[in-house]
């Protein structure tokens, strides 16, 4: 089943009207979809203008998972092909399919494995061509994973307001990064676990370090970082590059820094320019495949930052709107 997932850079830019777009382009087409949320994605106000934010009309003849709660007042409008109950899953979701249009919240699993389950749980219950929609979110990291995510549609903020901006920028520099070589995957998959947050190599391939602790706060990392100096070495990780582990990478040129995904790199967006200055060589080991950059323009922005290729639109000036 493909799945494709929406993401955006901020709670205000746009992610659900992209999400409506894609979602009436594809029924257009004719294709059998499958709706659903990474947990609940229910806001109905714009935290910064307060103004009304769009909500997802499902129609008939797709499918979707939400929790049974937010079923009540539908009756009638849907069928249920299916229930997902706990233990497995967090709490009940239903797998509807739509037989008269309406206004729906969706909210499915909240975790990787949730996802994982749900969507092996979906084989042959629905069409094998169908394809998963999925509202996400930039902090449910685990989305990033080929395994679970075949592509994203990007919804960018270029904002006045400065923080929002910085986020932007950062967000279409780790869209360009490139993927780490083979033999340095090979090395990062054959040590990490589920429960590996970050992994120090020297040059020759040998663990310096292996934590389990978040990266900002593994004291252990950091001082066997301080001792490298101009050394070559790779650097694993799979916990946020924050600010402040940006600043204590920084002198660091002889580090090659493999993030696990791009989601990794945003928490140094809003801090001083000075954090995105610095001199490790920074991979990825799961790259990002795009299928579309939604762009959200409040203010002019240099439109070079957009990555080589992309298929861009600006949300509100090309005409891209929903069902």
């Amino acid at each position: 089943m493909k799945t494709y997932c929406f993401i955006g850079t901020d709670k205000n830019a746009g992610k659900t009207t992209a999400f409506n777009a894609v979602y009436a382009e594809r029924v257009r087409k004719g294709q059998a979809l499958l709706l659903t949320s990474i947990g609940i994605n229910g806001e109905t106000t714009d935290e910064f203008d307060g103004g009304i934010k769009p909500g997802i009309r499902v129609v008939p003849g797709s499918f979707f998972v939400t929790a049974g709660e937010h079923l009540t007042g539908h009756t009638g409008k849907y069928d249920t092909w299916a229930t997902f109950v706990p233990p497995r899953f967090a709490k009940p979701l239903v797998l509807g399919r739509c037989t008269l249009a309406f206004d729906i919240l969706l909210e499915g699993p909240n975790t990787g494995t949730e996802l994982s389950l749900l969507k092996g749980e979906l084989q042959g219950l629905i069409p094998s061509e169908s394809i998963l929609l999925v509202d996400g979110s930039i902090d449910r990291q685990f989305l990033a994973s080929p395994d679970l995510c075949d592509a994203f549609y990007f919804s960018v903020l270029f904002s006045k307001r400065e923080p929002q901006r910085r986020k932007a920028e950062a967000f279409l520099s780790a869209l360009s990064f490139q993927g780490c070589s083979g033999n340095v995957a090979r090395m990062i998959d054959e040590e990490k676990e589920e429960s590996t947050r970050a992994i120090l190599f020297d040059e020759d391939g040998t663990i310096i370090h292996h934590g389990e602790l978040m990266p900002f706060a593994d004291k252990a990392l950091h001082d066997k970082l301080g001792k490298l100096g101009s050394q070559p070495a790779v650097l694993y990780l799979n916990g946020a590059l924050t600010l402040t582990l940006a600043e204590y990478l920084a002198p660091l040129k002889g580090l090659t820094l493999v993030l696990d995904n791009m989601t990794l790199y945003q928490n140094v967006s809003a801090g001083p320019r000075k954090a995105l200055l610095f001199k490790p060589e920074v991979r990825l080991l799961h790259t990002v495949k795009v299928k579309r950059i939604f762009i959200r323009e409040e203010a002019p922005f240099d439109r070079s930052l957009l990555p080589a290729n992309a298929h861009v639109e600006n949300l509100f000036r090309d005409g891209t709107h929903g069902i």
